[in-house]
């Protein structure tokens, strides 16, 4: 609103004899308007009762006119007998009233000339370029690159400036390509890609190219390209409008730039079946990596997914699963095969070193499942556990029956010398020599009945 403690002497004077105009419904003094004409830059006194007549009288803030149409604000200015000013000192361009009446809403860009060529005919290229570009920043777009990625009919509406497509025959991407000339393909503008156009080969090319560029793909990942695959990367209408949906299609014309050629077409078979070829290899190498210690693979049947796997392609190969295996650089080890190449003799003496399953495996050139199983073979189980076994108790059980600790039972055993079997996973005892003598040392020891006692509590 006007603060009329900030007006110059000029201003008031105008102001008032406006007002005297406004109440009277007399004319404006003889040559009040001519006062102005020839003057260059602002119109102080048209300057002044513009902003009174649509701040006060129509109650607009500077932001409330880019919502008229210059028209309008013609008509009020009208209403308000200001059509000499109109006339006499700016040839009825309204726009330039605006621009005198708001200088520095003009200048700090809140009010731009483009705002009113929304509501008409956008003749002036600089208020299309600017008007997108505020359009574009107010989107919080950054980058060029990333402009094609939104629906810009939406958004031209949202921003009131729909109507500058009518330059550019409604099309986004002859608008945008104004704007920034050369960064952008009609193919980047997917809703706007005409595919049964003449250009939908070169189109489709290039939409191809940007896609598989921005995925990454490789030519063995093109090559195995399948409907689906094009689909899921928003190609489904090209392919279909453009290709026949043909995939085949697709990948002859991205690879050759040709259509049903003969040598290509042959061509471009061969790579698809070396890509699924070398695919398959990558695949098997990496399920077989997983279930592999180090070069050598055991105990396959455990698995039974991957034996199936690999033994129905080994047969449609003509190859043992051996042989299979060992085309992809691994050894396969059969525990069948193992079993008649180790003794009892040989494995009684590695075990008696003290040697686990798993050392007693790489000694052997065998694997772990089958020193296991001739282990339960030749002696029942592990070869050094104590039979039989019932006069034999674990070092676990001790504790548990005497209520002593794992360091107690083995001093005891240590300090007389009984017998101590160890095998993979326990450790054993003669009955007849640990019980007899833990009874003695639980009647004996001032330091366990002490401990009994205190937490018996």
């Amino acid at each position: 609103m006007i603060n009329i403690f900030k007006l110059s002497t000029i201003e008031l004077e105008a102001l008032s004899t406006y007002r005297d105009v406004l109440e009277t419904g007399s004319n404006f003094p003889k040559n009040f308007w001519v006062q102005e004409k020839d003057t260059n830059g602002i119109k102080t006194r048209c300057s002044i009762i513009t902003r009174y007549c649509l701040e006060t009288l129509e109650g607009l803030s500077p932001n409330d006119l880019p919502t008229l149409n210059l028209k309008q604000i013609k008509e009020k200015l009208v209403n308000w007998r200001l059509s000499g000013m109109i006339q006499l000192n700016f040839n009825n361009d309204i726009l330039a009233i605006l621009k005198n009446a708001y200088p520095n809403e003009f200048r700090d860009r809140i009010l731009t000339e483009w705002m009113w060529s929304k509501h008409g005919l956008w003749e002036n290229d600089n208020y299309i370029i600017e008007a997108v570009k505020v359009m574009v920043k107010r989107e919080g777009i950054t980058h060029v690159r990333d402009i094609p990625l939104l629906d810009w009919k939406k958004r031209l509406q949202k921003h009131g400036i729909y109507n500058v497509l009518s330059r550019f025959n409604w099309s986004i991407y002859e608008l945008f390509n104004f704007v920034y000339p050369g960064k952008f393909h009609p193919a980047d503008f997917r809703y706007k890609v005409k595919w049964s156009s003449d250009q939908s080969l070169e189109n489709a090319f290039y939409y191809m190219h940007k896609i598989f560029k921005n995925k990454n793909l490789e030519l063995d990942d093109i090559l195995l390209l399948n409907t689906s695959a094009f689909r899921k990367l928003g190609l489904a209408a090209m392919l279909v409008t453009v290709f026949e949906s043909s995939t085949f299609k697709a990948k002859e014309y991205y690879l050759y730039r040709t259509i049903g050629d003969k040598e290509n077409r042959k061509e471009l078979q061969n790579e698809i079946k070396a890509a699924k070829k070398r695919h398959f290899d990558e695949n098997m190498i990496k399920r077989l990596s997983k279930v592999a210690q180090g070069k050598f693979i055991y105990n396959l049947h455990s698995n039974n997914v991957l034996y199936g796997y690999v033994k129905r392609h080994a047969k449609l190969r003509n190859m043992s699963i051996e042989e299979f295996i060992a085309s992809y650089g691994f050894i396969y080890k059969s525990a069948a095969q193992d079993k008649k190449n180790i003794s009892r003799e040989t494995l009684w003496e590695l075990r008696k070193k003290g040697m686990t399953y798993v050392e007693i495996a790489k000694e052997l050139d065998s694997n772990p499942t089958t020193i296991s199983q001739l282990c339960d073979r030749y002696f029942g189980g592990d070869p050094l556990i104590p039979r039989p076994i019932s006069d034999y108790i674990t070092v676990q059980e001790v504790m548990n029956k005497y209520h002593v600790d794992h360091k107690t039972v083995m001093k005891v055993v240590l300090e007389n010398g009984f017998e101590n079997h160890t095998t993979i996973r326990f450790r054993y005892l003669n009955k007849h020599e640990i019980e007899p003598a833990m009874e003695k040392y639980i009647q004996e020891s001032k330091h366990h009945k002490f401990m009994v006692k205190r937490y018996a509590k």
